[in-house]
C-alpha cells in the first residue's frame, strides 16, 4: 500500500487556508478590474469617440457564473464594444476586453487586454495588428497576433509583484486611446465586408 504524497498531505492539512486564499483572490481580482474600469470612466466622458470610432465602456465587469467552480475557470473582465460609424450608425465591429484571466499555456493568471473582432468583420485583427506593429505597439508585454483565433493580445502580464493598478490603468488607457486612432484602418477593414450595403 502506498503512502500519500507530501502534496496530498499538505492539501489535507491546509484545505481551509486554500479555500480562504481562493476567496480572497476572487474578491481582490474583481475589485482590481472594477477600479481600472472606474478610472477609465473618469479619464474622459463616455462614450469615448474620435472621428468614426467609438468605444462603449461596460457598466459592470463580467465574471464566471459559478463562484466555487474550477479555479482556472475564474476571470474578471471589462468588455468594451469597439464601434465604427457606417452611414448614420455606430456598429459594433469588435470587443476590446481587459482584466484578469487564466492563461492555459502558462498555467497562471494574467492581466490581459485583448481585441476580438465580430464574426462579420473577421479581418479587422489583421489590419489592426499590421498598424499596431508599425506604430510600435507590438513591443508591449505579451503583445501578439493570434491568427488562429482571429484576435490580438495587446498586453499580457503575469500577476506578480510588478503589476499594480497604475500599470494596469496605463495599459488600458494606452490601448483604448490607440484604438480610437484606428479610424482609417477600421474603414479599410470594415470596407472588406461585401455583404454590408451601407
Amino acid at each position: 500500500m502506498s503512502a500519500l504524497s507530501e502534496v496530498s498531505l499538505l492539501m489535507g492539512q491546509r484545505a481551509a487556508d486554500l479555500e480562504k486564499a481562493r476567496d480572497i483572490f476572487t474578491s481582490e481580482s474583481r475589485d482590481f478590474v472594477v477600479k481600472i474600469l472606474q478610472g477609465a470612466r473618469k479619464l474622459r466622458s463616455e462614450p469615448w469617440v474620435q472621428g468614426r470610432v467609438r468605444i462603449d465602456l461596460p457598466r459592470e465587469i463580467t465574471t464566471e457564473g459559478k463562484a466555487g467552480g474550477y479555479l482556472p475557470s475564474q476571470f474578471a473582465l471589462a468588455r468594451c464594444d469597439l464601434r465604427f460609424k457606417k452611414g448614420t450608425q455606430f456598429r459594433v465591429v469588435a470587443e476590446a476586453s481587459f482584466g484578469i484571466e487564466y492563461d492555459e499555456p502558462g498555467g497562471s493568471f494574467v492581466w490581459r487586454i485583448v481585441l476580438v473582432p465580430e464574426a462579420r468583420y473577421q479581418r479587422i485583427d489583421d489590419h489592426i495588428w499590421k498598424h499596431t506593429v508599425a506604430a510600435g505597439g507590438g513591443s508591449r508585454p505579451g503583445a501578439a497576433h493570434r491568427q488562429r483565433s482571429n484576435s490580438i493580445c495587446f498586453v499580457s502580464r503575469l500577476l506578480d509583484g510588478s503589476l499594480n493598478a497604475e500599470i494596469a490603468f496605463n495599459d488600458v488607457k494606452d490601448v483604448l486611446e490607440y484604438l480610437l486612432s484606428t479610424d482609417s484602418v477600421l474603414a479599410e477593414a470594415v470596407g472588406l465586408d461585401p455583404e454590408d450595403d451601407t
